[in-house]
């Protein structure tokens, strides 16, 4: 919690907040939930009672000034792989066993939510293994379905510090990292310095990954600050600007196809208060009022995890408000800004988004005290809900379960192929201790 407040303050005291998040295919996703791939192999799970997987415990800090966070975490048809202490794990996708393992130079700053389609990830972290006094000046790709590291270079600029505020982006030709007041870029297969700063003009800088790399950037311009959308050309660093938004006092890419932003207009919250898709031609086409009627999960750096956007399709997942009922998703049509379809969560619980599958959403339903948690799939066109996968019924797991799933999807949350994954990289301290795995997960096969 002292970090998030820390990172949130960071961002405060710029006068801005500046964050983002996409959604693709299943194969080149750009709203960081890494996962498969290549299609589901054959045969599939003829059962959906998930067993435990894998279960791994947190780091242990050595002292009060030893902060710890394991961020990322990626699903390809090979691999399982998240952050851990100083390292980049993978996990066999059949026993749940360590495969490899990536040391680094010191502990993890930030990573790509997403994975490219060749398996490439990036992260950045400490220069040396005592994380109060190095700051956050190494960037590495990472091929996570051989577990090697393709590349390492510096970041120059010292502003990156100990990482409060820092976005982390990869695409197929540029992997980038942007915070308060900085920006850094390197041709993903190569290393090769793409840009070492913001665009002219600009103060501030996130990237949201995919095939191509989208940027949101805080500029100045006639009219004052203002955020805008566009890609940099990974030759010259220059920027070509797709849209410019009026008026917000926050703003977080969702999605680059179509082009969906979250926009802050409150004074009241730091997460999103409405959507707004734009058209190729740069033009609002819709606009969904979101209040606090719904749950977007834009976080401080970077990414709205509890939604998802699908075609012309976005999923959100309302705030219950009450904790003695359930609450429902909702599915929008991003031409018109209309609901379409909303699906209730069963026995009073929580469905949380977690990605698409074909033209069917999979989602999370949370679990409580005397219900398992479940992931399932739920039609828009038809309203009819499938179960894909049921924890098992017991006290324990479902305290720790309810306690890893969350409804502003922070943490990811990976499904896919019979297989639900589960990865806590926030951090941990020495003076805090959590009962909870910092990873687990569960398979029907």
């Amino acid at each position: 919690m002292l970090g998030a407040v820390a990172a949130v303050l960071a961002l405060l005291t710029t006068g801005t907040v500046l964050m983002l998040r996409g959604d693709g295919d299943d194969s080149t996703r750009s709203d960081g939930r890494a996962t498969a791939t290549s299609p589901a192999p054959t045969p599939t799970p003829t059962t959906i009672n998930g067993r435990q997987l894998l279960n791994v415990n947190p780091p242990k800090p050595k002292n009060d000034s030893d902060y710890i966070q394991t961020p990322g975490a990626w699903l390809t048809s090979r691999a399982y792989a998240t952050g851990t202490k100083e390292a980049v794990t993978g996990y066999n996708l059949t026993t749940g066993k360590a495969a490899w393992s990536v040391p680094l130079s010191g502990g993890l700053c930030g990573a790509s939510r997403n994975v490219t389609s060749a398996g490439l990830v990036a992260v950045v972290f400490h220069a040396t293994k005592d994380t109060a006094k190095s700051h956050c000046t190494r960037f590495a790709v990472i091929d996570v379905n051989k577990g090697v590291k393709v590349w390492e270079k510096p970041i120059t600029d010292e502003s990156v510090s100990l990482g409060l505020g820092l976005n982390v982006a990869i695409s197929d030709t540029v992997a980038a990292a942007g915070w308060p007041g900085g920006s850094a870029a390197y041709a993903t297969s190569t290393g090769a310095p793409a840009w070492t700063a913001p665009a002219d003009g600009c103060t501030q800088e996130e990237h949201l990954g995919g095939e191509a790399l989208l940027t949101l950037s805080y500029c100045k311009t006639s009219a004052g600050m203002k955020f805008r959308i566009g890609e940099r050309d990974p030759g010259t660093g220059k920027a070509t600007w797709r849209y410019e938004v009026p008026k917000a006092k926050g703003a977080w890419l969702v999605s680059s196809e179509p082009l969906v932003l979250g926009l802050l207009q409150n004074d009241d919250g730091l997460d999103a208060d409405q959507l707004v898709t734009v058209s190729d031609k740069g033009k609002v086409q819709s606009t969904i009022p979101l209040g606090d009627d719904y749950v977007a999960g834009c976080g401080e750096a970077g990414g709205c995890g509890a939604t998802v956007v699908s075609g012309h399709t976005a999923y959100l997942g309302s705030d219950p408000h009450n904790y003695s009922a359930g609450n429902r998703i909702t599915a929008f049509d991003l031409t018109t800004g209309k609901a379409v379809r909303s699906f209730s969560a069963p026995d009073d619980s929580t469905l949380v988004p977690v990605r698409t599958e074909g033209k069917a959403l999979v989602a999370v339903q949370e679990a409580e005290p005397t219900t398992p948690a479940r992931v399932l799939r739920l039609d828009p066109a038809t309203g009819k809900s499938t179960k894909l996968m049921e924890m098992p019924n017991d006290l324990s797991v479902n305290s720790t379960l309810h306690s890893l799933i969350s409804n502003d999807g922070k943490e990811p949350m990976l499904y896919d192929d019979g297989r639900f994954f589960l990865h806590t990289g926030s951090g941990y301290y020495a003076s805090e201790t959590s009962p909870d795995p910092m990873t687990l997960a569960f398979t029907t096969w």
